[in-house]
C-alpha cells in the first residue's frame, strides 16, 4: 500500500521534513488498524541467519535501523520497528517536556526491540529523564563547544545500577584535528561508539581506532550497495531514514536481502 499511495507523493515532495510527516502519517494511520502491527511484522518479520550481531553489548538480529528524525517526538518505535528494523532511534530531543511526553508513551506502550534516544540540546536532563526507558543513547556533539556536557553524561550513568551505551553522534562536517580529538575522548573516556555521517570518517575512525570504537553509519544510506559500502568500511551497524521516507518499506528488505548475498 506505501508503495501504491505514499511512494509516489514523497518521491515528489522535495522538502524532506514534509516527506518524512507524510509517511509519518501514513505507519500512524496503519499502527491503528486492527492486527497493523501482527500483519507489518508477519509481512516485514526481515530476520535473516547469519546477520546477527553483538554491539555495545545489545543484541541485534539484523545491522540495519531506523535513523532519528523521523520518530522525532517517540510515537510510532514499535510500528516502525516492526518494518524489519533491528532498532530505532527516536528524536532527536532537545527540551525536557518533549521527552517526558515520549516516557509516558514508552511506559503505556513499552518497546518490542531495541530502543535509543537521540539527544540534541539539554543533554543531562534529556539523558537522565530518559535513562530507564531506552536501551542506548545517540548524544549528538554537533552544538557543543567541548566535550564538558559529555563529561557530565559519562559521569551521571556510573549512578546507575544498569549500564546503557552512551554513542557519540559526529557533526556532518568535522576536522581532521576535532575527529582525531574525539576518537581518542572516546576510546579513553569508555563512550561505547560512534554515530558517523558519511564513509570518510567510518574509515578514517576505523583506522585510527584500530578497530576498536563501533561505528553506526548515519549517512544517508538509500539502497542496499550504500549500505554494504559503509559496513565494508568498518561500520558496525547502519541506519535508514530518508530511504525509507522516499522508497517505503521494501528497502529495509532489500538491504538485508543484499546483504545476505554477500556474506555467503
Amino acid at each position: 500500500m506505501y508503495s501504491i499511495l505514499i511512494r509516489p507523493i514523497t518521491r515528489r515532495v522535495k522538502d524532506s521534513q514534509k516527506a518524512s510527516a507524510i509517511a509519518l502519517g501514513y505507519f500512524k494511520l496503519e499502527g491503528k488498524i486492527p492486527g497493523g502491527r501482527f500483519l507489518s511484522r508477519l509481512i516485514h518479520g526481515n530476520r535473516p541467519v547469519g546477520l546477527e550481531r553483538e554491539v555495545f553489548g545489545l543484541n541485534f538480529y539484523n545491522p540495519v535501523g531506523l535513523g532519528a528524525g523521523l520518530d522525532v517526538n517517540g510515537e510510532l518505535y514499535n510500528d516502525l520497528n516492526d518494518l524489519g528494523f533491528s532498532f530505532v532511534e527516536i528524536g532527536p530531543f532537545s527540551e525536557v517536556a518533549t521527552i517526558r511526553k515520549a516516557i509516558a508513551k514508552l511506559q503505556s506502550d513499552p518497546p518490542d526491540d531495541i530502543l535509543a534516544a537521540c539527544i540534541s540540546d539539554n543533554h543531562l536532563p534529556c539523558f537522565t529523564l530518559a535513562y530507564d526507558f531506552c536501551d542506548f543513547f545517540v548524544i549528538d556533539i554537533s552544538g557543543m563547544k567541548d566535550m564538558e556536557a559529555f563529561d557530565s553524561i559519562l559521569d551521571t550513568r556510573l549512578t546507575y545500577e544498569i549500564y546503557k551505551p552512551v554513542v557519540a553522534k559526529l557533526p556532518e562536517t568535522i576536522s581532521t584535528e576535532e575527529l582525531d580529538y574525539i576518537t581518542e575522548y572516546c576510546l579513553m573516556n569508555s563512550v561505547d561508539g560512534v554515530e558517523a555521517r558519511n564513509i570518510q570518517q567510518i574509515t578514517y575512525l576505523t583506522q585510527k581506532s584500530k578497530g576498536r570504537l563501533p561505528i553506526i553509519a548515519n549517512c544517508h544510506i538509500k539502497s542496499p550497495e550504500q549500505a554494504y559500502e559503509a559496513l565494508n568500511a568498518g561500520a558496525s551497524l547502519v541506519e535508514v531514514r530518508m530511504g525509507l521516507v522516499r522508497q517505503g518499506p521494501r528497502l529495509v528488505g532489500k538491504i538485508l536481502k543484499y546483504l545476505s548475498s554477500k556474506s555467503k
